[in-house]
């Protein structure tokens, strides 16, 4: 009773169907490993997909020693091992980057990180403060600006934060006021900016 193999020990070449059953696997698993390569790199995935991806190299193999009677199935094969051995030098080649630090997402995302500690560094310091209370002024004069003329507002805020930083020496040069504040007032439907003394 016939076994279903030659005498080599190989599938018989009759069996088209599971051959082309095993090519189209095998194009799934690239896909498969594809997304998940990509969300490895997102850092998505905790590990990189090692078991998939030796899962497709030993299919690979094992369709490589099949015997092949119709050419569009064995066109079928190379056309999916291109594919995987594009996506294999771009794998290789990325996780290379990001072993040496150099994956161009990776340094993005680190510098974020830095940039962001810097801001949260600077924000606790005296002159952060003023910033963070600047930008607050800003937004409550230009809200206010919009809410009397029922338009959008397109403000400078360079321009307003140096046009109050000069009212601010121009009044402590001539009264002699050493620390002030500012507030913003509505009165008469008109929006004004106004300096107030503190004490302390």
């Amino acid at each position: 009773m016939s076994d279903g193999s030659d005498n080599t020990g190989k599938p018989a070449s009759g069996d088209g169907a599971d051959l082309q059953m095993l090519i189209e696997q095998l194009d799934a698993q690239v896909s498969q490993a594809k997304v998940l390569y990509e969300q490895y790199f997102l850092g998505v995935q905790p590990f990189a997909p090692d078991k998939e991806h030796n899962a497709i190299r030993m299919l690979i193999r094992k369709l490589r020693k099949s015997p092949f009677k119709s050419s569009a199935a064995a066109f079928k094969l190379r056309a999916v091992e291109v594919r995987y051995n594009t996506l294999h030098t771009y794998w290789q080649r990325v996780l290379r980057e990001r072993e040496a630090g150099t994956y161009a997402p990776d340094v993005f995302k680190a510098n974020l990180r830095d940039r962001q500690a810097l801001d949260d560094a600077r924000a606790q310091t005296s002159a952060g403060k003023a910033e963070q209370h600047m930008h607050t002024l800003f937004d409550s004069y230009r809200g206010a600006l919009e809410r009397q003329t029922g338009k959008k507002q397109t403000l400078d805020f360079d321009a307003f934060q140096r046009s109050l930083i000069q009212r601010a020496k121009d009044l402590q040069a001539k009264h002699g006021m050493k620390k002030l504040a500012f507030k913003v007032v509505v009165k008469g439907g008109k929006v004004t900016v106004q300096a107030i003394a503190k004490d302390k």
